[in-house]
């Protein structure tokens, strides 16, 4: 009897339980590769887990699969996976074009963006080289499509020497982490006694033991487990993991990076200082409307908010779930400030706005943010060089 790999799939991604629903939907698109949905629900729980490559793979394998209808919810998913990729995002929009169950109007659209993308790699490709932007990661689809991905491995390997790969990765400081990765898409009790290993083993990065954790919840596991931190055993509900096990920025940081945003449109001139104080002098946890929508107005630079989120990331994972509480959301949102002034000026940047407000607690939670990543400022050093390299191009 068949199994129903695509309602599974559906079912695990319902539960958020991702890794599993990835390997349900995997199964399926191989059972039948014109089913649409499961192609879906594959993308949809690899970038939940925020597994690009794997992402980027499958959505060029879903493109070059002509057989498949037109699915609009794909393409938020391409100009999201492939915003730095002109070339694929370029073919894979010309793909669509010729789907069954577009629209003529849509196939129109479909064409001029394609010939706009088309156009936009082409002048990439004079002034720097094919082999330039490769390196970069410019690949064709059909060189995205032929890349193997660890689901892969279940048609060509044995499960056991998949599971031997497994803990060969997990022994190792430098590919720990994707072994973990890459158990959370294994439903087997081998899995699940793996990753509670990792998770209580000290010698093992703290940052790790926590994606072990939450690998367990997307294996499907719920219930209690054990993490161990700083000779400390916790055990954490995997059914409603308290604080927040997320791989994305925890919620309760929200109203700091909120206000931080408010700051910068106020600075910008969009916001008074009125209303600044009137909002950021509270833990008030929702903007209003009225102020949200001239903070939207703001120019808010993504790659230094992408700086921050990133790390608030390293610190939560190293930490929890010794996470300290974001009550006092000024504070925390004068402490992302000071971190976006550093690394900009840091990589030889203007910072066009006053100094960030003193605050003595606003310092600690900086540093807080900042002991987990002790190669900030290297990197600050590294990216500056990077960056005058190409002004003097």
């Amino acid at each position: 009897m068949s199994q129903d790999f695509g309602g599974m799939g559906r079912q695990y991604l319902q539960q958020e339980s991702y890794g599993a629903s990835a390997f349900c939907f995997y199964r399926a698109t191989l059972a039948d590769n014109t089913n649409g949905n499961a192609w879906n629900g594959l993308v949809l729980a690899l970038s939940l887990m925020r597994k690009e490559y794997d992402a980027q793979t499958i959505l060029a394998r879903f493109a070059l699969t002509q057989q498949l209808p037109y699915d609009k919810d794909m393409i938020s998913f391409a100009m999201m996976m492939y915003q730095n990729n002109p070339l694929a995002l370029s073919q894979w929009i010309r793909a669509m074009s010729t789907r069954v169950g577009t629209t003529a109007q849509e196939r129109e659209t479909f064409t001029q963006m394609a010939d706009d993308l088309e156009r936009s790699y082409n002048a990439m490709l004079a002034d720097h080289g094919e082999q330039v932007l490769k390196e970069q990661g410019m690949l064709s689809l059909q060189e995205l499509a032929d890349r193997r991905i660890e689901l892969d491995w279940t048609l060509t390997e044995s499960i056991d020497s998949i599971f031997g790969l497994a803990e060969s990765w997990l022994a190792d400081p430098e590919t720990v982490l994707s072994g973990v990765r890459l158990l959370c898409m294994l439903p087997d009790p081998r899995s699940e006694r793996l990753l509670r290993r990792v998770c209580r083993n000290e010698q093992i990065d703290g940052k790790v033991r926590t994606h072990a954790l939450l690998a367990l919840r997307w294996l499907g596991v719920r219930g209690n487990a054990k993490i161990v931190k700083m000779g400390e055993s916790f055990v954490i509900n995997l059914d409603d993991p308290t604080p927040e096990l997320t791989i994305t920025v925890p919620a309760s940081y929200k109203p700091a990076l909120d206000r931080m945003k408010l700051w910068i449109a106020m600075q910008q001139g969009f916001v008074a200082i009125e209303e600044y104080e009137q909002h950021a002098s509270t833990d008030e946890p929702v903007m209003p409307e009225d102020l949200a929508a001239k903070v939207e107005q703001a120019h808010i630079p993504s790659l230094l908010q992408e700086v921050v989120h990133a790390l608030i990331r390293s610190a939560y994972d190293q930490y929890y779930p010794l996470v300290p509480n974001t009550r006092g959301a000024r504070q925390w949102s004068i402490a992302m400030l000071l971190l976006m002034k550093e690394y900009a000026e840091g990589v030889g940047e203007e910072w066009p706005y006053e100094q960030p407000e003193h605050d003595e607690t606003a310092v600690l939670h900086r540093n807080w943010i900042l002991s987990a990543t002790p190669d900030f400022h290297s990197s600050i050093a590294e990216a500056r060089k990077q960056r005058e390299g190409q002004l003097r191009k």
